[in-house]
């Protein structure tokens, strides 16, 4: 999971998996199941750890830091090249790490 959060773009659906995933991760650590009625908060509270999107995020500027001191032959500093769809581009991998205060902004209308 460490892997594919360091080099995935981050959509709503990529952010949804992850949580699903340790929302479940978490209930079997603490023993407790859907059918007990626990909230997560509860359970993320009971097991003291930080939300896996914003830790994912700052795995990924790590990773990103890691291969800008890279040699500009090394395969991860290799950018692929092709030709992308028309209409709205998909999100890239770089954007998902920098929309952090993009959904900061969000969140504050949305409130």
């Amino acid at each position: 999971m460490t892997f594919g959060t360091e080099v995935r773009e981050d959509t709503n659906k990529t952010k949804q998996m992850l949580r699903v995933a340790e929302m479940k991760t978490l209930r079997t650590i603490v023993g407790k199941t859907r059918r007990d009625t626990v909230r997560n908060t509860d359970v993320k509270e009971q097991c003291g750890i930080q939300d896996i999107v914003r830790w994912g995020r700052q795995r990924k500027r790590q990773w990103y830091n890691h291969v800008r001191r890279m040699d500009e032959n090394r395969l991860p500093r290799i950018v692929p090249l092709g030709s992308r769809p028309p209409g709205r581009p998909p999100k890239r991998w770089k954007d998902s790490w920098q929309s952090t205060s993009q959904e900061k902004m969000q969140r504050q209308l949305q409130n």
